[in-house]
């Protein structure tokens, strides 16, 4: 007895395939809600952990930074440069490499990241002195780059 797939099958599949992506898009918007949540919260345990959390989804091939934008992440991740915790901060560095590195270089520029980034240039952790580097490199044109692409003046 062979089976024949109908078309009222061929369309239920299809349904529930758009119903899981709608549901997985829900759950990454609540999960951003919450971590944000946490990430703006008293709790400094809560903050480290929520942090972490959020810099070790971006090492997911399909992480994007869309949400996290939309709900006022940047704002969030770049007041969190200014803690003391070296762990919060590198994580923060994480999020922002991860996020220009992902073509949202202008969410970033807006939300003021950079003058943030170079208060933080001469810190004296070494590795969040390398992040910032990394993250600026990212943000910012090169200097041989903006020079060679200017227009030369003609003699």
């Amino acid at each position: 007895m062979q089976y024949h797939q109908s078309e009222y099958d061929s369309s239920a599949q299809k349904t529930g395939t758009g119903e899981r992506m709608t549901e997985n898009l829900q759950i990454q918007e609540d999960l951003m809600r919450d971590l944000l949540g946490r990430l703006s919260g008293k709790s400094k345990m809560g903050r480290e952990a929520a942090i972490e959390a959020l810099a070790v989804s971006t090492e997911d091939d399909d992480w994007r930074p869309d949400e996290l934008i939309r709900q006022g992440g940047v704002e969030i991740i770049r007041n969190l440069l200014g803690e003391k915790n070296p762990h919060i901060v590198l994580s923060a560095l994480e999020i922002i490499i991860a996020t220009a590195a992902a073509g949202e270089e202008e969410a970033l520029i807006g939300d003021g990241v950079i003058a943030c980034l170079d208060t933080l240039q001469d810190h004296k952790n070494p590795a969040i002195r390398k992040k910032v580097r990394e993250a600026l490199l990212l943000l910012q044109p090169e200097v041989d780059e903006a020079i060679t692409s200017k227009p030369q003046d003609e003699y």
